[in-house]
């Protein structure tokens, strides 16, 4: 036995979590932070695993949003695989977006990500946690002369 707890889930009937998952997902299709933060509990958190700090709060999330789709204002999401659980999902997918090259040009980054997000009894996000191919992310951002 390994001595590790795990966290307790709630149980969301599988059409139900499937029909949050679909909202939620055209909200970010959308670029809509209002939208997208409307889905989230008061004290959600959001974390993206390539190093930064989780951000807490519908507002703070909303904010932070709403930056991402500034910086990355074309990006569209390709969806390799969904699976629902017991109040969460799992999302792989590909986010493709088209970035300045230090060149002076343009190109189009592909970086895998894989989402897990926990949903409570009333269909609202409580955490989302990202987790990013670091290795594409970085060749991306050198391509683009930023870093990551």
């Amino acid at each position: 036995m390994s001595g590790v707890l795990a966290q307790a889930e709630v149980t969301v009937q599988r059409q139900a979590l499937q029909q949050v998952f679909d909202r939620y997902h055209a909200a970010w299709e959308a670029k809509d932070a209002d939208a997208i933060a409307a889905l989230h509990t008061e004290d959600s958190t959001f974390a993206l695993r390539s190093g930064g700090a989780r951000v807490q709060g519908r507002a703070t999330l909303r904010q932070h949003f709403a930056q991402i789709f500034l910086e990355f204002p074309g990006y569209r999401a390709e969806v390799d695989r969904l699976l629902l659980g017991d109040g969460h999902w799992v999302l792989e997918w590909t986010m493709v977006v088209e970035l300045p090259a230090a060149d002076g040009g343009t190109f189009t980054a592909r970086i895998d990500l894989v989402d897990v997000v926990d949903v409570d009894e009333a269909g609202l996000v409580t955490r989302k946690d990202v987790w990013v191919d670091g290795v594409q992310q970085a060749a991306a951002y050198r391509r683009a002369g930023r870093t990551p």
